[in-house]
């Protein structure tokens, strides 16, 4: 496949460990097919309504799941400003990235913090545009908005858009908010978008092969 896009340089890499283990995404990953074992556990577990919903916390951690279920802490959300919304409460929500193995690199004229890997590095790219960052249970778009990641291979001289990483996220009965990474080409955001849109396609990114990436899934919980 051929394109054109973005591309980033960066230096060379180095690499982190993960904090800790979690049982419960074993048994998720464990399916015939990563995408009909996904859909099915968001599926059964997902809030589909604010009222049957436990309440969003003030603060929660963001963890980052590995391939081997270890949790990687990279920073917390923060929900405030709650509000009445059609029938749900919507909240504010910010995020800070402050964990130790982000390290800074300055890519293209604008910085980057990645998780170095000897294999894969993940480069948080933080959503360049205006944005409402509100969030409801059930519509945590705002929130996917500020955890986006480009994947690049240690060894490559740059780091390129088109292979962007965007995490679905959704609540769960169980008050976290769980996440399954999908890919696409980031590139869309080159460009400003229109006031209040949400640029990012999602038709136009894949699940497929996605349990093969460094962090196929991702957590938040108080």
């Amino acid at each position: 496949m051929t394109h054109s896009g973005l591309v980033w340089a960066c230096p060379s890499p180095g690499g982190p460990a993960g904090t800790r283990r979690s049982s419960w995404l074993s048994l998720i990953l464990l399916g015939a097919a990563w995408a009909t074992a996904t859909t099915t556990a968001i599926a059964n577990d997902t809030v589909t309504s604010a009222q049957e919903a436990l309440p969003l916390p003030d603060t929660a951690e963001i963890y980052l799941v590995d391939q081997d279920d270890v949790e990687l802490r990279i920073g917390s959300v923060q929900f405030f400003d709650p509000q009445d919304a059609e029938g749900s409460t919507s909240h504010a929500v910010s995020v800070e990235l402050d964990a130790e193995d982000l390290t800074d690199h300055f890519l293209s004229m604008r910085p980057f913090r990645c998780l170095e890997d000897p294999k894969e590095w993940y480069c948080h790219l933080p959503y360049p545009y205006d944005i409402d960052a509100r969030v409801t249970n059930d519509d945590l778009t705002d929130l996917s908005y500020q955890l986006l990641f480009i994947r690049k291979k240690a060894g490559e001289f740059g780091i390129d858009a088109w292979n962007g990483l965007y995490y679905v996220l959704e609540r769960q009965s169980t008050g976290e908010i769980l996440g399954y990474v999908s890919e696409g080409d980031l590139n869309v955001l080159a460009e400003p978008p229109k006031p209040g849109s949400r640029p990012i396609d999602l038709g136009e990114f894949i699940t497929d092969g996605t349990e093969d990436r460094r962090f196929p899934a991702l957590i938040i919980r108080p």
